[in-house]
């Protein structure tokens, strides 16, 4: 629990590959149209309170969410 603290789990990363076991799962039974599945969409704790909307997509990558995830990936703490 000590080092827990100081260090933090990996656990983002466990999360992370469960997450893309589901996706792979989730994206070969899925519809015939049906928009691909991310990793994401099975890690709620990484979601953004609003969802991208297509005009987002045009948008520039936010390079500040992506260094969250990343290090959210690698069980570092903010």
């Amino acid at each position: 629990m000590a080092f827990a603290s100081l260090e933090g789990l990996p656990d983002m990363r466990a999360d992370f590959g469960f997450g893309q076991v589901c996706a792979t799962l989730a994206n070969v039974h899925r519809r015939e149209g049906q928009d691909a599945y991310q990793a994401d969409d099975f890690m709620p704790g990484l979601r953004t309170a609003e969802p991208a909307t297509t005009k987002d997509a045009d948008a520039p990558p936010d390079a500040e969410a992506h260094s969250r995830l990343i290090s959210a990936l690698l069980g570092k703490k903010e």
